[in-house]
């Protein structure tokens, strides 16, 4: 039902920011609110209304708990002051779409700081009662700040935590508005069906719907509704290789170590109208589709360096990175024509660069099993699609053909 509503809700939110017109900023805007609020409805209260009625919250005096309450709305302006400095100070910040529309549309966004100010306030009040331990995170960077005695670890984890929301919303909030402007410039539906700008529109739609999705994940780590985040990555290679994946590090490294897409496209290798270029987009198509459905799959949950509980559904029930296979396999499908086209000796040369790429991938998906085979329902989620999974499948088909 989940993975229903998370594209009901995105899909909802592009049609109406599409539909009303709304310059990008607002539109990414309505685009993630109407997720988010599918969301709510659907997962977030039951989940809030179960949790309320199985508190087992301390007994403890009005007193403490509004002292606690305090601590935990320090520690979060403590932490949204860290936001609005490197927001000021840092050219990946300054200089993104998000954070300029943000600044441009300030004065217009008092009243609803205030009423989000009161709801923040509530909402962490809330949280505190029904939490089996309230001392969380969030309370130790309060006290840190009011030079009390604190748990350094829990500190770091919410600085660690800060960073990659603060860093992946404004990539994803600045990436989607730049996507809903193509939407409306050049929409799949403007060109003649089965034609090269066509297949390029709905790879651009999935891809819109993708960085919505995403960007609803990096907002929704509330955990009232049991969507919060348990673990980030610790590791200097976890974040490597998760970070060189992401603009601004991939365009730069690219450009400069493995530009495997400069030459020959495939839509001027394959002629456009084919049979064969029908397949081939297709092929990629259909790749695309499995790459957004993979995060169609983790709902509210999605984020990267983090674990906020194990995905089993959708296509995770058949191979446990269908994200990262899904996408470097369109990747091939889209270069391969060019490498063809490039001659035997250049040809090679890009597919090596592609091949260091795709390598990436398999660090990254390594690194991201280190941090999650630490609980163990990831290790025995691993044990089931290792035992019947996708691969698992085919090798049963292949072992049990009858021999010839």
């Amino acid at each position: 039902m989940i993975q229903a509503a998370t594209f009901i809700g995105a899909a909802t939110g592009i049609a109406l920011s599409t539909y009303l017109r709304l310059e990008s900023g607002m539109a990414m805007t309505l685009a993630v609110f109407c997720l988010l609020a599918t969301w709510v409805f659907v997962c977030g209260m039951p989940n809030a209304r179960n949790a309320w009625l199985l508190r087992k919250g301390l007994d403890d005096a009005p007193a403490i708990f509004w002292r606690r309450i305090g601590t935990k709305v320090v520690g979060l302006a403590a932490l949204l002051g860290v936001v609005v400095i490197a927001c000021s100070v840092f050219p990946f910040f300054t200089q993104s779409s998000a954070v300029r529309w943000i600044i441009e549309a300030g004065h217009t966004t008092i009243p609803l700081s205030i009423a989000l100010a009161g709801a923040t306030i509530f909402y962490v009040a809330v949280t505190d009662l029904v939490a089996e331990e309230p001392d969380d995170y969030l309370n130790q960077v309060g006290r840190a700040v009011l030079m009390q005695d604190f748990r350094e670890e829990d500190v770091l984890f919410a600085l660690r935590l800060l960073a990659i929301k603060c860093f992946f919303l404004v990539l994803m909030f600045s990436g989607g508005m730049t996507a809903l402007s193509n939407l409306a410039e050049k929409p799949a539906w403007a060109f003649p069906p089965l034609s090269a700008a066509w297949f390029e529109g709905l790879l651009q739609l999935a891809f819109l719907l993708d960085i919505v999705l995403a960007a609803g994940g990096y907002v929704a780590t509330f955990k009232l509704f049991g969507w919060h985040v348990r673990a980030t990555e610790t590791t200097a290679l976890g974040w490597l290789v998760c970070l060189i994946c992401y603009e601004p590090f991939f365009p730069a490294i690219s450009h400069a170590f493995v530009p495997y897409g400069e030459g020959p496209g495939w839509e001027t290798v394959i002629q456009e109208g084919s049979a064969v270029f029908i397949l081939w987009s297709v092929a990629t198509l259909f790749c695309t589709v499995i790459y957004v459905w993979a995060t169609v799959a983790f709902g509210p949950r999605f984020s990267n360096l983090t674990h906020r509980g194990i995905i089993t559904s959708g296509p995770y029930r058949f191979i446990k990175h269908p994200a990262y296979v899904s996408k470097n396999i369109a990747w091939w499908l889209v270069a391969i024509p060019g490498f063809l086209a490039s001659g035997l000796a250049e040809g090679l040369a890009r597919a090596g660069m592609l091949a260091i790429v795709s390598l990436i991938y398999i660090m990254r998906a390594r690194a991201e099993e280190r941090m999650l085979s630490r609980d163990p329902a990831y290790r025995d989620y691993a044990e089931r699609v290792a035992a019947h999974g996708l691969l698992a499948m085919a090798k049963r088909r292949l072992t049990s053909r009858p021999a010839a």
